[in-house]
């Protein structure tokens, strides 16, 4: 889940110096955490002097602008037909405005942008019609170019079926219109100070179709988007599907900071649109049923140089190690109410082997910017597990469950530590509440279904639990060798037999060592298989070969055989 004080006189002085490189209040330098209200101090243990600022957000500016001319290659309305906005029905268009309560600031414009967004609610931005029209040119392609099969995109720890808008002509002509007309006049209403009261200036950094269903539509990760400005258009009724929905850290549930327990979720139905700061923290929930079609896409301002946001993308891309701490650590110096460059700095640190260091890094930005961070109490939790420091491990997977009560990498870890601890019972609780929650990842529920089985070993559900986990990831080997075990233990050898031979031709084992072991039970059922199917014995050695080899599979014969003659 790796994502994103010196003294007085120093701090005062960078801030000084940023009022006189950004001009007008073009970054949040202090009270950076927006609606938290805490006035987040700069590191006493940052140490970056002025040039070295100087000298990254120079680069940060060229990202900027970089960033913005590849943009304007695929979405550029300066050179599209001249649309112009459908004022009819802006002027009818009611915003339904949501504040977010959480800690943490934004990385840039905090004061411009503040934590709100928005819902076209009850009136849709996009009739039926033209949210059809869309879904029907994208299914039109790929039936015509792929026997109606959809690409995926990677989204988080899975792959949805969707495609970049620019990569479908007719899509993006589609897509380019509604800009001009709808998408970024509302974003102007929206976020009048950020975008000037223009449209001019806004540019799409990218943008997106996406197809949910219960196979493609999981839940995914809690995170932020790569934008200062991001939007959701919902495609088709939401009678269509099940689940789905997306929910936001610190929803409140209107502008007077009312907050509905249990309804963080935003639900939208056809034609509307969501519109939000992209470093809001949010995660997508499951479509269980159905099929959800969604536009998602994030925004850029040309004349307003995001400069954590850019240094934050060397920080995790840069060159080498000290290049990506550096940009990191002008990153916080700039905005030190941001938490997400903490977790990252963190890990460049661990990297480097100054553990120590990272640790610290994690405990300021709990203590005094974002208590509620998961990315960091995770971060922070491994690295205390590691040093066996199972309370505190403990303690931090807690935090992250307590913000996301379905964080699945928390689930794994808290399953690991009281299997530490040797808590079977509450190893087995962790395990099953990881294959009950919705959405959850096949490789992970994978995983849990083989630790229920181990935990379970005699019993008649041992054997399910694997079949479970192999339902999952028909190739692991861990479950497959395990249901080997399983069945010889229980003197199927037929069964055992088959499972150990899948298990290696998956080639899912881990190391040498682990092959070696497969290999040995395999030939162990072999000879067992052999004294069950001729009680009298076999007539010669070359016939024992000649069984063993058919049991076990040449390839794995021949491997054991070449172990034995190695000694």
């Amino acid at each position: 889940m790796i994502c994103q004080h010196p003294k007085t006189s120093s701090r005062l002085f960078v801030s000084v110096l940023l009022v006189c490189l950004l001009g007008f209040a073009t970054l949040v330098v202090e009270g950076s955490s927006g609606t938290s209200g805490n006035n987040v101090k700069r590191p006493d243990w940052l140490d970056v002097d002025r040039v070295t600022i100087q000298e990254y957000m120079d680069l940060a500016r060229q990202r900027h602008k970089e960033a913005i001319a590849k943009a304007r290659e695929s979405y550029n309305i300066l050179e599209a037909p001249g649309y112009t906005p459908d004022e009819d029905l802006l002027s009818q268009l009611h915003l339904k405005p949501r504040i977010v309560k959480s800690s943490g600031g934004l990385p840039d414009f905090q004061d411009e942008l503040d934590k709100k967004l928005f819902v076209t609610t009850p009136t849709p931005l996009f009739t039926a019609e033209e949210s059809q029209e869309c879904i029907d040119m994208a299914e039109e392609h790929f039936e015509t170019t792929n026997n109606g099969e959809w690409t995926k995109l990677p989204s988080g720890q899975y792959d949805v079926a969707g495609f970049w808008i620019r990569d479908i002509p007719d899509v993006h002509d589609w897509f380019l219109k509604k800009l001009q007309t709808k998408l970024f006049p509302l974003l102007a209403r929206a976020f009048p100070e950020f975008c000037d009261n223009s449209v001019e200036d806004l540019v799409v950094d990218n943008a997106y179709l996406f197809k949910y269903t219960p196979e493609t539509g999981r839940r995914t990760d809690v995170h932020t988007d790569s934008g200062c400005l991001s939007f959701t258009i919902s495609l088709n009724s939401n009678s269509d599907y099940q689940g789905g929905g997306t929910w936001f850290e610190g929803l409140q549930s209107d502008e007077d900071g009312e907050q509905v327990i249990g309804k963080q979720v935003i639900e939208m139905d056809v034609g509307q649109t969501t519109v939000r700061p992209g470093g809001v923290r949010h995660c997508g929930y499951a479509v269980t049923e159905g099929t959800r079609y969604i536009i998602g896409g994030f925004c850029m301002q040309a004349k307003k140089v995001e400069y954590v946001r850019m240094l934050l993308g060397i920080g995790t891309q840069g060159q080498n190690l000290e290049e990506r701490q550096t940009a990191l650590e002008v990153a916080i110096a700039l905005n030190p109410g941001f938490d997400g460059c903490y977790v990252n700095l963190a890990d460049v640190l661990v990297k480097q082997g100054n553990t120590k260091k990272a640790k610290q890094v994690l405990e300021y930005c709990l203590e005094h910017v974002n208590p509620q961070c998961g990315e960091v109490s995770y971060t922070l939790g491994s690295l205390l597990f590691d040093e066996g420091d199972l309370a505190q491990a403990k303690k931090c997977m807690e935090r992250c469950l307590q913000v996301d009560d379905s964080d699945v990498d928390a689930m794994v870890f808290m399953s690991q530590i009281v299997a530490a601890e040797g808590n079977k019972q509450a190893e087995r609780e962790w395990n099953e509440r990881i294959v009950g929650t919705p959405g959850v990842a096949d490789m992970a529920a994978a995983q849990a279904y083989c630790n229920l089985g181990v935990l379970h070993a005699g019993e008649d559900l041992e054997i399910d639990y694997y079949h479970k986990s192999l339902t999952c990831n028909p190739e692991s080997f861990a479950p497959r060798f395990s249901l080997g075990c399983a069945y010889a233990e229980r003197q199927q050898w037929d069964e055992a037999g088959q499972e150990f031979r899948l298990a290696l031709e998956y080639g899912g084992a881990s190391n040498d060592d682990e092959e070696m072991r497969a290999i040995k039970a395999l030939y162990t059922v072999a000879m067992n298989t052999i004294k069950r199917d001729h009680p009298q014995g076999v007539a010669s050695r070359d016939e024992m070969i000649q069984l063993m080899r058919e049991i076990m599979g040449g390839t794995n014969f021949d491997k054991l055989a070449a172990t034995s003659q190695q000694r």
